[in-house]
């Protein structure tokens, strides 16, 4: 919640955060049943029924044999929100999305960053932009951080911390902003205890606890103490909680509520 330009009452900002999951990756059973089209135009439905102000999703799909999605995307919540795509770099056919509810914001500058190293392929979107109910200047940034591989010597030990470290720093450079948020797939999970091949958990999960160095909370850890929520499940990693939205507490921003979709089901 932010303040009111005129009062002290305050006012909502609602943020979701999303894997989609691109159809052009791969896509395990019983999801590989289904068509696209229908499980992404449920997806909408139910970005809709959520009415968030803002929307960062990861996975967003940019390939041929998906032709259609954005346009799906857009023709589905076009008239709520305004959407802004980046695709990852390389030969990488899926990316990122932010959207933004029409009249919730003004001044919005959005721009994008090729995260290194540049092997990853992995990007960074960034958004300033002023809360038009209280005024205030908000920064927002949306990442998807490279699987926690631990079958090579260098995603764990070196590509991922430098992904998070280069986005903190962008960030860091907004920190005099009313509201400092970051939504991030950050594919692994800081209350995993259980070690990943021959790296320590401590060294798989650094990127959070970057995060949290920098003064960062995650707001469904702060409002769930004592659970370990569970976004994800994996075939080829630790199920765990991957999807954050983290925020920088502050005088001017009030944490309220957090969730996983569904809120009635336990976060873990």
């Amino acid at each position: 919640q932010l303040p009111t330009e005129r009062s002290m009452a305050s006012c909502r900002l609602r943020v979701c955060s999303f894997n989609v999951l691109a159809p052009s990756a791969r896509i395990c059973a019983p999801l590989n049943r289904q068509p696209w089209q229908e499980r992404h135009s449920n997806i909408c439905n139910t970005l809709l029924e959520m009415q968030a102000d803002m929307i960062c999703l990861q996975e967003f799909d940019f390939a041929e044999k998906t032709a259609g999605f954005a346009e799906l995307y857009q023709s589905r919540l076009g008239t709520e929100y305004e959407l802004f795509t980046k695709k990852r770099t390389g030969c990488k056919k899926e990316g990122l999305a932010m959207l933004f509810r029409k009249g919730a914001f003004a001044d919005i500058d959005i721009f994008s960053v090729d995260l290194e190293p540049s092997f990853c392929d992995r990007v960074a979107m960034v958004a300033r932009l002023t809360h038009a109910a209280s005024g205030c200047k908000l920064v927002v940034a949306n990442t998807h951080l490279t699987v926690a591989h631990a079958t090579n010597d260098h995603d764990i030990p070196h590509c991922r911390p430098l992904q998070m470290e280069q986005v903190l720093q962008i960030l860091e450079c907004d920190r005099d902003r009313d509201a400092v948020l970051l939504c991030a797939d950050m594919n692994c999970d800081h209350l995993q205890l259980e070690p990943s091949g021959e790296y320590a958990a401590e060294m798989v999960n650094r990127p959070v606890h970057m995060a949290f160095q920098k003064g960062f909370d995650s707001a469904l850890h702060r409002l769930h103490p004592g659970t370990r929520p569970i976004s994800h499940t994996c075939s080829y990693a630790h199920d765990g909680c991957a999807d954050y939205v983290f925020f920088r507490p502050g005088p001017l921003l009030h944490l309220s509520g957090s969730f996983l979709h569904p809120p009635g089901l336990p976060p873990d």
